[in-house]
C-alpha cells in the first residue's frame, strides 16, 4: 500500500554536475566539488534525501565541516549567501536557461 502523503523529490543528474562546478557557497574556493543537499528544505522522508533543486555547492572542506557540526543550520550562521534563496535563484536559472 503507497501512502498518499509521499512526496516525490525532483531529481535531475545534470543540474547535479552543473552544481558541482561552481565556487563553494560557503568559503568561496573556485570549485566547488560537491552538491550538498539541504536536508531542512523539506519535510524529512524516511531514507529520502530532499530534492537535487535544493542542491547548493560546497568544497569538500567545507562539506566535511558542516556533516561534522552535526546540527546544518550552525553551519550557515555567518555565510554570506542563504543557501535556501541560492538554492531557488540557481534551480530557476538551469531550468530557464
Amino acid at each position: 500500500m503507497t501512502s498518499r502523503f509521499k512526496t516525490k523529490r525532483i531529481r535531475n543528474k545534470k543540474y547535479l554536475e552543473s552544481v558541482r562546478k561552481l565556487p563553494c557557497l560557503a568559503c568561496r574556493t573556485p570549485w566547488g566539488g560537491d552538491a550538498h543537499h539541504l536536508r531542512f528544505a523539506e519535510l524529512s522522508a524516511t531514507g529520502m534525501k530532499v530534492g537535487d533543486n535544493f542542491c547548493v555547492p560546497l568544497c569538500r572542506n567545507c562539506h566535511t565541516q558542516l556533516h561534522f557540526l552535526g546540527r546544518e543550520e550552525d553551519f550557515w550562521v555567518g555565510v554570506t549567501h542563504d543557501p535556501l534563496v541560492w538554492a531557488a535563484k540557481n534551480w530557476k536559472e538551469f531550468n530557464d536557461g
